[in-house]
């Protein structure tokens, strides 16, 4: 497939792994497509020498300049708490879609509905991309999530920006290089921006949440060769803030099994400051917060060790796994292939039924 000539606007934000994980998402898992990333503060350095990501990518100091990289797309690059739109980025957006470009916009202030930028997009030709526009004829959840016969696996977190997007994406793909063929259902805007759909479910009205996730795995179930259908999951149940689309993606797409992403730094809950539990306290609300609804277990920890040198990392790992009894691994680092194992090696005979040999 022909790639989409992009250039990600972070800007005064590419430093922050947190704030621009969009950018990040698409460095990791689309890098061959990025043609410049706008950063002021880091104008002139390489992609990699911020980000980790993305080698030989050039950090521009404004979209006028990246222009010489011959866009076809810009991409916001950024995920702020509760959507925001820096204003100051306003002339931006107005002068690419001046000059034809498509504007690809994650946040939840709508571009579409911006009289300035309709009016840009009218004059020069470009294209206005609001991921989180929710699709209409939306319902609410019914239960049918259980109907299909993919196994279901939903990503689940100990808070937000805990890799739960990046598990599942790196799950799906290692079920497919075994031989399974998977699905990885986007629930947010990088994950949308990679499969090239989805439902972003926060932005979408509380009641019809659930029946949003339930969507999503009937739609990528649909075809029966599909095997394994990946969720990608959203915020954390001890995190007050997001917890309810958490709780959302939980009823509504009844998960045979879930995995549990943690950061290997993380004390304390995020934007509220209040302690971290330990993981066991984690896995144990999971698993009541769904059992009435449909029994489904954590039956591994995806642990973020960013940050870390390997012996450390695996270390860390190593800590997890003794803490709780469950496989662990960095999928980023060291693979998902722990992850797949505990999928096949834990009765979910939707996927073993077509895995062949365990490795």
């Amino acid at each position: 497939m022909k790639k989409v000539r992009t250039v990600i606007l972070a800007e005064g934000s590419f430093e922050d792994f947190g704030t621009s994980k969009t950018a990040y998402g698409i460095l990791r898992f689309d890098p061959e497509s990025v043609v410049a990333v706008i950063d002021s503060e880091h104008a002139g350095k390489d992609s990699a020498e911020i980000s980790g990501l993305g080698r030989g990518i050039p950090i521009v100091p404004d979209l006028s300049t990246a222009f010489e990289y011959n866009p076809q797309r810009l991409v916001i690059g950024i995920a702020t708490a509760g959507g925001w739109f820096p204003q100051e980025w306003r002339k931006d957006i107005v002068l690419a879609l001046e000059n034809g470009l498509e504007v690809v916009n994650g946040l939840h202030q709508m571009f579409g509905e911006d009289e300035e930028f309709s009016a840009a997009a009218a004059k020069g030709g470009g294209r206005i991309v609001d991921l989180r526009k929710e699709p209409e004829g939306l319902v609410v959840a019914s239960l049918r999530a259980q109907e299909v016969s993919a196994a279901v696996i939903l990503t689940v977190g100990t808070d937000c920006n805990t890799g739960k997007m990046t598990t599942a994406f790196e799950l799906v793909r290692e079920a497919e290089s075994q031989g399974i063929k998977a699905r990885f259902a986007a629930t947010g805007q990088t994950g949308i921006v990679l499969a090239g759909r989805g439902i972003c479910v926060d932005h979408v009205l509380s009641d019809f949440t659930a029946g949003a996730a339930e969507k999503l795995v009937l739609d990528e179930a649909a075809d029966s060769s599909v095997k394994l259908v990946v969720v990608e999951g959203q915020g954390g149940l001890t995190q007050p803030v997001y917890s309810g689309v958490t709780l959302s993606l939980m009823h509504g797409s009844l998960p045979d099994a879930m995995i549990l992403c943690h950061r290997w730094d993380l004390d304390k809950v995020e934007l509220v400051e209040t302690p971290l539990p330990p993981l066991a306290d984690h896995i144990k609300l999971y698993e009541e917060s769904i059992r009435l609804i449909k029994p489904a277990r954590i039956i591994a920890l995806s642990i973020s060790t960013r940050g870390l040198d390997e012996n450390t990392a695996r270390e860390v790992i190593d800590q997890a796994r003794e803490e709780t009894g469950l496989p662990a691994t960095d999928p980023v680092r060291f693979g998902a292939g722990v992850l797949l194992d505990a999928l096949l090696k834990n009765g979910l005979e939707k996927v073993s039924l077509y895995a062949g040999t365990v490795r």
